[in-house]
């Protein structure tokens, strides 16, 4: 008989919340609990358009993993049918939990993607809040593994204990994956902007938002001082903005101010 998520011990899950060996701890503790094969965590985010995963691991092979992750990171998350849960933007009191079998699924090319192709036959959503964010533990079985399904009594029982447990990691998380360094603020007013904007005005951007003056721009981008208020003065019309504070504020909330 398998342990209970009340029962079972805790110690190392705990210790390695905020570090590189959470998710295999987090599932190898699933695995045992329901039975899954392979585990992923998403967080939703309100302040960027796309979910971001943070790790995916278990019995899929990496490659195919890492591909299927990217695919519903950037463009197959929108046909997510738990979807409307997660941007329902209204506080969870408690976990939910949303079985599927794969055979349910409506959309074939979700399906063919994200599921057949990794062998999937089975899922468990668990759906919960961090920081007022939703995030989600999507648990699979695999077609190849045992006979057992998904077992989601033990996510019923200990769901509070489990959903404190993955906001904490992905509050540590986020504070470490976010550096607010060049190539994280380039990202961001790419991703804002970046339609509008020549790679040179990001270039410019990105140094104006991390403190250089114009004289350090010029001097680290090798152009001449005239030429980088040239292109401030382009940037700053081709987005609205006037300040170097709304320009900061543009990177900080990943959009535009209209």
């Amino acid at each position: 008989m398998n342990p209970t998520l009340d029962q079972w011990p805790l110690d190392h899950l705990i210790s390695s919340i905020g570090q590189r060996r959470f998710d295999q701890v987090l599932s190898h503790s699933m695995h045992r609990l329901t039975g899954a094969d392979h585990c992923i965590l998403v967080s939703y985010p309100a302040y960027t358009q796309h979910p971001y995963t943070l790790f995916t691991t278990g019995a899929i092979q990496t490659g195919l993993a890492q591909e299927c992750r990217r695919l519903y990171d950037e463009v197959l998350y929108q046909r997510d049918p738990n979807l409307p849960r997660l941007q329902a933007g209204k506080p969870v009191n408690a976990p939910q939990i949303q079985a599927l079998q794969v055979e349910e699924l409506r959309d074939p090319e979700y399906r063919h993607q994200l599921m057949d192709r990794c062998g999937i036959r089975e899922k468990l959503a668990f759906i919960g809040q961090s920081n007022g964010q939703p995030f989600c533990l999507n648990l699979y079985k695999l077609h190849d593994s045992s006979s057992r399904t998904l077992d989601a009594s033990q996510l019923e029982a200990g769901g509070t204990l489990l959903a404190s447990v993955l906001e904490r990691h992905i509050t540590f998380a986020g504070q470490q994956q976010v550096r607010f360094d060049l190539p994280w603020v380039l990202a961001r007013l790419q991703g804002a902007c970046g339609e509008l904007l020549t790679a040179r005005e990001l270039a410019v951007g990105a140094r104006i938002v991390l403190g250089y003056n114009s004289e350090a721009i010029a001097l680290d981008l090798g152009i001449k001082m005239n030429t980088v208020l040239t292109h401030r003065k382009n940037l700053y019309e081709k987005v609205g903005i006037g300040t170097q504070n709304q320009l900061f504020a543009l990177v900080v909330e990943g959009r535009l101010p209209f």
